[in-house]
């Protein structure tokens, strides 16, 4: 009875064992799958996030960018000579664009702010001239003629036309800040002294029916600025004389009977030749309008016979003159004639 007894205790021993073995390997194989799981997860985001960064590491390994770097502290107005940069290869990623990639852009140059070693010179930093002239200010003008190719940092002279075909240059060399050419704006710095010539061309525009044009320079590293000749009107004259911004006098010393000639010879024109050259009357600040259309207005203009037109662009005032009054009559006829037709349609 006892051995018999013993005998049931061992089976219960033994399958309890093997039951709780069971269950702690479950456990066990549970765990095991979990954390398993977690690793390969964590193993994944940290490959993906060493990926990312030998994407940015390249990046910046990547020295495709030239840069003139400053190897010793500059102050502002102080020329850059070439003892004073280096070339150096950085990375296109962290770069600005508008880094100055070749010497001559910035050997000979002028400093607008300090800089201090390591800096890379960009063109914002430079200019052509050490100082600034007092008087010197930022022109926005809509009422000059400009080319059809005029693009930004553009040279360009400014000229005046007589109807007589005297041509004169108001302003040279002048470099473009910026260009609107569909609205006709263009953006530059100009000096007292130029500011009041351009107001007096202005004026002549008006009054004279002279028109302002600008042209662009070649090659205007290797083209001297041109001597302005334009003379302005007499009162404008008397401004210049008396304006403490204007420094260099004497050039206006004959300028006065050079005006005085230049008005005889367009008075002596003809009524039927005192025409403006290539552009419309002034009209508000403008002196012409080669903007651009759209809508209805551009497709009217394409309808248009350019025969008369320069490099594509329609050019009113170089169509012939047309009576007003003959206009007028035409139209009036022309009205009287539909009416007329319209009546015999309706008794009709």
């Amino acid at each position: 009875m006892a051995v018999r007894k013993r005998k049931k205790m061992l089976r219960y021993t033994i399958i309890s064992g093997c039951l709780v073995a069971v269950a702690t390997s479950g456990v066990w194989f549970a765990t095991y799958r979990h954390y398993n799981a977690r690793l390969i997860d964590e193993r994944a985001a940290y490959e993906a996030q060493l990926a990312d960064k030998d994407d940015v590491l390249q990046r910046y390994m990547d020295q495709s960018q030239t840069a003139y770097v400053l190897v010793s502290a500059k102050l502002a107005g102080e020329a850059i000579t070439a003892e004073d940069v280096m070339a150096e290869k950085l990375p296109k990623f962290s770069s600005p664009d508008n880094l100055i990639g070749d010497s001559k852009g910035i050997v000979g140059k002028y400093l607008k702010i300090n800089a201090m070693p390591g800096t890379a010179v960009t063109t914002e930093m430079v200019r052509d001239e050490a100082r600034l002239e007092p008087s010197e200010r930022k022109e926005e003008t809509e009422y000059i003629k400009l080319p059809l190719r005029l693009t930004k940092r553009d040279v360009v002279d400014i000229r005046i036309v007589f109807p007589n075909g005297e041509d004169y240059i108001v302003v040279g060399k002048k470099s473009l800040e910026d260009v609107d050419l569909g609205n006709q704006y263009t953006f530059f710095n100009d000096s007292e002294e130029e500011a009041q010539l351009l107001q007096a061309a202005l004026v002549d525009a008006y009054i004279n029916n002279a028109e302002l044009y600008m042209k662009q320079y070649v090659e205007p590293e290797l083209q001297p600025e041109p001597v302005v000749n334009y003379v302005p009107n007499l009162d404008v004259l008397k401004v210049i004389k008396s304006n403490p911004f204007i420094i260099d006098q004497a050039k206006w010393s004959l300028a006065e009977d050079l005006r005085k000639e230049l008005e005889k010879r367009l008075e002596a024109l003809e009524d039927e030749d005192n025409i403006r050259v290539g552009a419309d009357a002034p009209s508000g600040s403008g002196v012409i309008k080669r903007k651009s259309e759209q809508g209805a207005a551009a497709a009217e203009a394409a309808q248009v016979d350019n025969s008369q037109s320069v490099n594509g662009i329609i050019d009113q005032s170089n169509q012939a003159p047309v009576d007003s009054s003959a206009d007028q009559s035409s139209a009036g006829g022309t009205n009287t004639e539909a009416t007329g037709e319209d009546s015999l349609l309706e008794g009709e």
